[in-house]
């Protein structure tokens, strides 16, 4: 088992990833202009590598899962709250801003989000797991299939799942390693 972190340009597309989407959040309630937006994305990215560097794991990636999720529940994320503050934002103006109830898994290989306690989870960014790192590396499956973040929101549910995955490209894909599949439509929800 490998004890390396992955390095800030293993991260480059899911950080770019997590940072467009917050951002385009921001861009459509039409309160920022592009130069706050640009700004605000090139913060949260930064903030978001430097938060990450010891906690990214791409031989496991989900070790670290509820580390790197970013989360907005009647608090403001530090995160999103330190990049809003290079554009003057407070957290009182990003609680009108973005959505009260916000979740974004921030993984190696995969970029997710739920907006609601009990809305769908929609995939952003998702990368094909290179072969050497698509299988447990220790043995344990259960921690590969049951305790990362997203599986222990699933499991403390209240309300039945919803019974499709809507899964989003990003903008500028252009960027993406040539291993990354962006995907653009609704498929069903495997357990």
């Amino acid at each position: 088992m490998s004890q390396g972190y992955g390095t800030k340009a293993e991260m480059v597309p899911e950080v770019t990833a997590a940072a467009s989407f917050v951002s385009r959040l921001l861009r459509t309630t039409g309160f920022l202009s592009e130069q706050q937006l640009q700004i605000f994305s090139e913060g949260l990215q930064q903030a978001l590598s430097e938060h990450y560097k010891h906690h990214w794991f791409p031989d496991r990636p989900q070790k670290g899962s509820g580390y790197r999720c970013i989360r907005i529940n009647h608090e403001m994320d530090p995160i999103i709250s330190k990049a809003a503050g290079r554009i003057g934002l407070s957290s009182q103006q990003l609680f009108r801003l973005l959505p009260r109830e916000l979740t974004l898994w921030v993984d190696p290989y995969e970029v997710s989000y739920r907006i609601g306690e009990d809305g769908s989870i929609c995939v952003l960014y998702e990368a094909e797991i290179p072969a050497a790192n698509s299988g447990p590396t220790n043995g344990n499956t259960l921690y590969n299939s049951a305790l990362n973040c997203k599986n222990r929101v699933l499991m403390g549910r209240t309300s039945p799942p919803k019974n499709y995955l809507m899964t989003v490209s990003i903008s500028g894909a252009g960027k993406a390693p040539p291993t990354a599949r962006l995907r653009a439509h609704i498929r069903p929800l495997t357990r």
